[in-house]
């Protein structure tokens, strides 16, 4: 018997409250799907970014809330 026929049977005889306990941990360690909102609330998740001279000091005259 395969490890997914095991998982199978096992969730089979799960009640629908110990189901939604596997869901959250799933959830915890980043192996169940996103939904659909979460990527609505957080649209540029998961995509590459760069730091161009992340330490470099910055410049009073920078910072348009102060001009």
């Amino acid at each position: 018997m395969s490890v997914k026929e095991l998982l199978i049977n096992k969730l089979d005889l799960m009640s629908e409250n110990e189901l939604e306990k596997v869901l959250k941990l799933l959830k915890v360690f980043g192996l169940a799907d996103h939904t659909s909102s979460q990527s609505k609330n957080y649209p540029l998740r998961g995509l590459p970014f760069e730091y161009i001279d992340p330490t470099e000091p910055v410049a009073v005259s920078d910072w348009d809330v102060l001009g």
